[in-house]
């Protein structure tokens, strides 16, 4: 619509005629309109609303007489916002006279053309044209006002309902539903009980009582139709009357919708029976029924709504709160006694829009007199409820500067109120409205803290609360130095103190990790100390809270925590151990705990530094220390793995220091036995313990005792250390000579039984030593010629005993091993690969031997790891086939007559040797020399002895003479004899690279290290 600069109300006419303004000829259009009006907006709005279809009843019957078909008023406001108010009406004849025709007259009135709150009487009773000749022109007047007059007849609402048969429930299932359709989807269907003919004219005088009803707001938002011929949607349209009947059951068009069929018993769907119950219904269908006007609501409505959200004017629920205060404000007090929090929340809520409190004062005084009647209440002891107490606490946001102090004498009457009846439940929702307003908490807390008797009576209950209510001491903490921090007279409080100490205790009885905690305490109270701006002390630093809360924390350690439930990591975090004033604090303690202090304090002394004295426990009464040292036996394992050696020592302090040092050197030696995982660890301890003056005496070199301890541990599972070179040199030949000659001394002691025997020898000459050695050949190789010693001979009787040299026993025979390794040196120098045969006395072994990783130690004494080699079995069937009986006819080892040989009584082969043909297989040359053969059934091997052989290494020729380094290396070249026969499994590793072994080559696989058997050559 365009209105330029006319503000008139525009019309439009359409009926069927020989032409119209928008087709040239005959039929259905536009006959004439106001120039106000332009043609999109007729086609698009004005034409869809001009349309009229006959009762069914009426045509049925032939009705020829226009005035008895029911006019079709209609109203629809458009989106711009103006009002199209028009009538169709039905033409027994159009121009032609040979058909039946409608006639709509259209009246367009712009948006804020006066528009007042009973314009709907005007729109009822509009004057509007029946007919209009299009000879006479286009073009209709603009209009000031709408036709009809400006004096309109009353309406007796309560005689309308009872014309129309509609008692007052149906009427306020009506009302809802037009409210409802106003500011939603669904459309109002409206079937009246009336005679076709009356349907329009009764729904004018519905709509007049409807309109009466409704709050300005729905006024000006409902659009209606007096009558269709049956049900159907159209924009704008949202209450409309049918024809009696047309609303038929099960007609899903309309099911979604309200349906009131008034003509068919009643049938009204999709209306909430609850929701009509409410207060505004039951208000205004009694008022208009009671012949009242309920305009002085409607404007107090219309005052209370200005400033809300919007569409809060077309809610229902606002209608139903403003009624109840309106009632309230005429004197209808008993309505406040029955639903005070609904009262006192609509009453906040309706002043809380931005300046509201001039237009509502109204209002505001309601409110303020039902506060006074609150407080008296509370003045005798009420307790109130928690909607109540929310209610003023949202007051206090809108008026703070006059409500303050009435509200917090208020509150703290309700408090009073509730802790005298121990009502727990009222105490924490008062105080939850209090915390969630911060300018009201310290307004309250100012007040309460400022009267000492209303901080014992409310504060310290509360905060009693509010400390219990923390899961942990973290969280007590903050709460304390919350309050402390906020309020000066918090701090200083001795309730409070005494409080905060209490609840401390008690979360730390509740903590897994006491030295932790306490820990924690001591640093999160630093914390506080150092947040103080401009080196001035904090109101908890000056009070002495946090000096309390730090004594509690110390002694809670002392009563409730025991040394033994403490470990070493844990007992270094205790903080009173650096505290400056330690020994007058521990003097000020009571007797019992300065024990428990002191042991605390010494094994703090103990752990705390890597090199503790061993005299750390000093000054402890025996008790004492015999309770702290047995509480250290259980952690020292750990120092030791750590190689934390001189924490070990204070265990076995011995504090007279009498006889043989300051320390029970064989426990100390026996622990670390027993606590060591492997030799290696106890190797370095003995060479820390060099450097310590503890184990040294006076002159220098170790105590006599723990010499003792120490050749004890060699002699029975520390030999290898000195007898195995990769360990000797690692360990022990780097010692300065004071030591290494006792590393030595340990050394002698700790050799077989056989090295001691030759050594002795040796004592007696080079000449006597080697005689016996002829001789013992000798007498070997006769035994086993058969010349002596045979059984088949007998002895000769005259024979006088010959007197043989004193010997000692011979080593004994060492348990055979599961496995051994043979090397099998190349056939060609120039191969270079290295060749070890593994042999196994079970399948079982065979089957695990997987190897990952190999080192050998070659001899260059070097180690060398592989990864990459080849495995190939070479299985003996035939001894694996004679498994479990005697093996009879080998080839034997070293020790055993091979051919025409002869052995010496050492086992060492002299002369020369065959094999079972009487081959020649090898001589001596200076001394022995080792021999070999790889054949189906066996292997002789012997490693070299005496003297010099082409694979003699030159530490070997530099060792000799050279007291027990010879002697030592004599004790490793004793010939060991295996019997291949013993081992069928075999599994021969190739190396793909060339190495030179030796006598001391030794073979690792996976970190095990196998006996091996050195051979010159192999077949």
């Amino acid at each position: 619509m365009s209105h330029s600069t006319s503000h008139l109300i525009q019309q439009q006419m359409y009926t069927r005629e020989r032409r119209g303004i928008f087709r040239s000829t005959e039929g259905f259009d536009t006959v004439a309109n106001s120039k106000g009006l332009d043609a999109s907006f007729i086609k698009k709005v004005l034409h869809p609303l001009c349309v009229y279809d006959a009762p069914a009843a009426l045509t049925a019957r032939g009705e020829k007489q226009e005035s008895v078909y029911p006019e079709a008023i209609h109203l629809v406001r458009t989106e711009s916002g103006d009002v199209v108010l028009g009538r169709s009406i039905y033409k027994a004849a159009d121009f032609t006279g040979l058909r039946s025709a409608f006639f709509t007259h259209n009246y367009v009135i712009p948006a804020g053309h006066g528009e007042s709150p009973s314009d709907y009487k005007q729109w009822l009773n509009t004057s509007f044209v029946d007919a209009y000749d299009i000879e006479q022109g286009t073009e209709l007047p603009e209009l000031e006002r709408l036709p009809g007059g400006s004096v309109f007849p009353s309406v007796d609402p309560s005689a309308v309902l009872t014309q129309l048969k509609l008692s007052e429930e149906v009427f306020k299932q009506l009302l809802y539903a037009v409210m409802m359709s106003a500011t939603g989807r669904k459309k109002v269907y409206v079937a009246l009980n009336v005679p076709v003919e009356a349907v329009a004219s009764s729904a004018k005088l519905l709509l007049g009582v409807l309109y009466a009803a409704l709050p300005y707001a729905f006024r000006n938002r409902i659009g209606f139709l007096t009558y269709a011929l049956e049900p159907n949607s159209r924009k704008g349209i949202h209450l409309m009357f049918v024809e009696p009947f047309s609303l038929r059951p099960g007609d899903r068009n309309v099911d979604k919708d309200f349906v009131f069929d008034l003509s068919n018993n009643s049938r009204i769907l999709n209306v909430d029976a609850e929701q009509v119950k409410q207060p505004y219904f039951d208000w205004i269908v009694r008022t208009l029924l009671g012949g009242g006007s309920p305009d002085d609501f409607f404007k107090f409505a219309e005052q209370m709504l200005t400033g809300m959200d919007a569409g809060r004017d077309l809610t229902l629920s606002s209608y139903h709160e403003l009624i109840t205060l309106y009632r309230i404000e005429q004197g209808e007090r008993e309505l406040y006694n029955e639903r005070r929090v609904a009262v006192l929340r609509s009453l906040t809520d309706y002043l809380s829009s931005p300046d509201a409190l001039p237009r509502k004062m109204q209002l505001n005084d309601l409110l303020l007199s039902f506060f006074d009647h609150e407080f008296d209440r509370v003045k005798d002891g009420y307790i109130p409820e928690a909607g109540l107490v929310s209610c003023f606490k949202e007051y206090y946001k809108i008026h703070t500067r006059t409500s303050e102090n009435r509200l917090v004498e208020y509150l703290i009457r309700s408090l009073n109120n509730a802790y005298s009846a121990r009502n727990t439940e009222a105490v924490t929702y008062i105080y939850h409205t209090i915390e969630e307003n911060p300018s009201l908490g310290k307004a309250y807390f100012t007040k309460v803290l400022g009267n000492p008797a209303l901080t014992k009576m409310l504060f310290i209950p509360y905060m009693d609360g509010q400390m219990k209510r923390t899961p942990d001491v973290k969280g007590l903490l903050a709460v304390v130095h919350e309050w402390g921090s906020r309020y000066i007279e918090v701090s200083a409080n001795a309730d409070f103190q005494l409080l905060a100490e209490s609840a401390l205790m008690g979360r730390l009885r509740a903590e897994r990790k006491p030295v932790e905690a306490v820990a924690a305490i001591h640093q999160r109270l630093r914390q506080w100390d150092s947040s103080s701006a401009g080196g001035k002390l904090s109101p908890l630093e000056q009070s002495g809270l946090t000096e309390r809360l730090q004594e509690a924390a110390d002694r809670y350690l002392l009563t409730e925590v025991e040394l033994k439930e403490i470990s070493p990591d844990q007992l270094v975090q205790i903080p009173f151990f650096t505290r400056p004033d330690l020994v007058q604090w521990v003097g000020k303690l009571p007797a019992p705990l300065k024990g428990q202090v002191v042991r605390l304090i010494a094994a703090y002394d103990w752990f705390s530094t890597e090199d503790p004295e061993p005299s750390v426990l000093d000054g402890l009464e025996p008790g004492e220390i015999e309770k702290v040292q047995d509480w250290a036996y259980g952690w020292l394992p750990q120092q030791l793995a750590e190689g934390h050696f001189a924490r070990l020592l204070p265990a076995f302090y011995r504090s007279d220091g009498t006889g043989e040092g300051i320390l029970d050197f064989a426990r100390l030696v026996s622990s670390i036995r027993k606590w060591a995982k492997d030799n290696d660890t106890m190797y370095r301890f003995i060479r820390w313990s060099e450097g310590q003056p503890e184990f040294a005496t006076p002159r220098g070199g170790f105590e006599p005792a723990y010499r003792r301890a120490l050749l004890l541990f060699f002699q029975k599972e520390g030999r290898e250390g000195l007898h195995k070179k990769t360990l000797w040199r690692q360990y022990f030949e780097p010692a300065n000579p004071v030591f290494k000659n006792f590393y030595l001394t340990a050394k002698r002691e700790t050799d077989t039984s056989l090295v001691k025997t030759l050594r002795r020898f040796r004592k007696g000459g080079i000449i006597s030593g080697i005689v016996l050695i002829i001789i013992a050949g000798t007498l070997g190789g006769l035994k086993a010629a058969g010349v002596i010693g045979s059984g088949d001979t007998p002895a000769p009787a005259a024979q006088k005993p010959v007197q043989q040299p004193v010997v000692e026993p011979t080593v004994p025979v060492k348990e055979e091993p599961t496995t051994i390794v043979t090397h099998i040196p190349n056939t060609k120098s120039t191969t270079k690969m290295v060749k070890l045969l593994f042999a196994f006395q079970t399948p079982t072994e065979q089957a695990a031997f997987k190897p990952e990783q190999l080192v050998l130690v070659g001899a260059d004494q070097q180690e060398h790891s592989y990864e990459n080699f080849t495995l190939a079995e070479q299985n003996d069937k035939g001894a694996i086939g004679k498994a479990g009986k005697a093996a009879t006819g080998s080839t034997t080892l070293a020790g055993e007559s091979i051919g025409s040989g002869s052995t010496t009584s050492d086992g060492v082969s002299s002369g020369k040797s065959t094999d079972q043909n009487g081959t020649s297989t090898g001589s001596t040359s200076g001394g022995t020399t080792t021999e070999a053969s790889v054949e189906g059934n066996g292997v002789t091997a012997k490693k070299a002895t005496g003297g010099t052989t082409s694979d003699a290494t030159p530490e070997t020729t530099a060792n000799q003479g050279t007291g027990s380094d010879v002697e030592a290396n004599t004790d490793a070249n004793a010939p060991t004899e295996y019997d291949l026969k013993k081992y069928p499994y075999r599994t021969l590793l190739t190396i793909w690279q060339r190495l030179e072994l030796n006598d001391a080559s030794t073979v690792t696989v996976d970190g095990k290290e196998y006996p091996l058997v050195q051979v010159k050559s192999a077949d």
